[in-house]
């Protein structure tokens, strides 16, 4: 429902949520006389697969995270005779490219904007001039294309499997973060992920993610609260500075971790370093795993010296002295 509507466009009183017809409960007008219903349909959306010189354009919005990139895509118009004119109009406004509509792919639900997406592969010629929306773009080969989950991800499943291309499945996707690490079936960890790799962790049974890795880091990714929300991700930010890791870290660490029992959580830092030694400690500490079998995981990763390795034996010594 829109959340700007609260009052009736035919009679300026106080809309109020009701069951209609024993279907949902949507905002409608309780004035006499009335009956105003505001049904809340599916708004259309024309989304292109742009192909340019033999790449597909992906675009940037202004108003997303650094790294998220996605199909050209605007509102369909009134004053659009149809869809595959629509579609050409914003290839050209966002692009400023012409085009021509090579086919349809498909119509898609977006639940979480309240959409019906319309998608085409168009063709395009001319020199990329990004309009006011985008603020940058990225070429990347047909075959080379990562589906991100849901909307117009799906529409870039559809072409590439009709072109014998084989997307990645999202549980690969991830697979590829580096130093990817899985330690059971709802525990996963890893260095950090690229913008694309975190837009299939949802898709691939992850619910939540922790991550230790300072965010004024040079490897921390820009915006990622904001990319992990739009993936419905529940997102726990812990930073650990590398030089001087806390006992009250490690506490957050496993206050999130508890918070997530039962849930499929990904753990990262930077390149899996921080977060192996916690999980080490965590695993020991607050499951009983057996010491030998969960550093038998964290020598996967590396050996801690120096600082790290006083930090893990100070946490086993207290625990052993209480």
């Amino acid at each position: 429902m829109n959340p700007a509507q609260r009052y009736c466009p035919m009679c300026a009183s106080p809309l109020s949520t009701a069951e209609v017809d024993s279907g949902p409960p949507r905002l409608r007008c309780a004035a006499p006389g009335c009956g105003y219903v505001h049904w809340d349909n599916p708004v259309p959306v024309v989304a292109a697969i742009v192909e340019h010189e033999g790449d597909i354009i992906l675009g940037r919005n202004r108003e997303w995270p650094a790294g998220m990139f996605a199909l050209i895509t605007g509102f369909l118009e009134k004053h659009d005779p149809h869809p595959e004119s629509g579609v050409l109009r914003e290839v050209e406004e966002e692009l400023g490219l012409q085009g021509r509509v090579a086919e349809f792919v498909g119509h898609y639900t977006f639940t979480r904007r309240n959409q019906l997406i319309i998608a085409f592969h168009v063709i395009a010629e001319g020199t990329i001039n990004l309009g006011e929306e985008l603020v940058e773009f990225q070429r990347v080969p047909p075959a080379k294309l990562v589906p991100w989950p849901g909307g117009t991800g799906d529409a870039v499943r559809d072409w590439m499997t009709r072109r014998g291309l084989a997307p990645p499945s999202p549980d690969a996707i991830v697979r590829s973060i580096y130093n990817f690490r899985e330690i059971g079936p709802e525990l996963a960890t890893a260095g950090q992920p690229t913008a694309a790799q975190l837009r299939a962790v949802r898709s691939a049974g992850f619910e939540a993610v922790i991550n230790l890795l300072p965010p004024d880091t040079k490897h921390s990714l820009a915006q990622e609260r904001e990319l992990v929300a739009m993936a419905g991700l529940r997102y726990h930010p812990i930073p650990v500075v590398w030089e001087a890791p806390t006992a009250a870290d490690f506490d957050a660490f496993c206050a999130a971790m508890e918070a997530e029992r039962g849930h499929r959580v990904l753990v990262h830092c930077a390149a899996n370093m921080r977060v192996s030694a916690f999980v080490f400690l965590y695993r020991v500490l607050k499951l009983g795993v057996p010491r030998d079998e969960a550093e038998a995981a964290l020598r996967t990763v590396w050996e801690p010296t120096g600082t790290w390795r006083r930090f893990i034996d100070e946490r086993l010594e207290q625990i052993l002295v209480s």
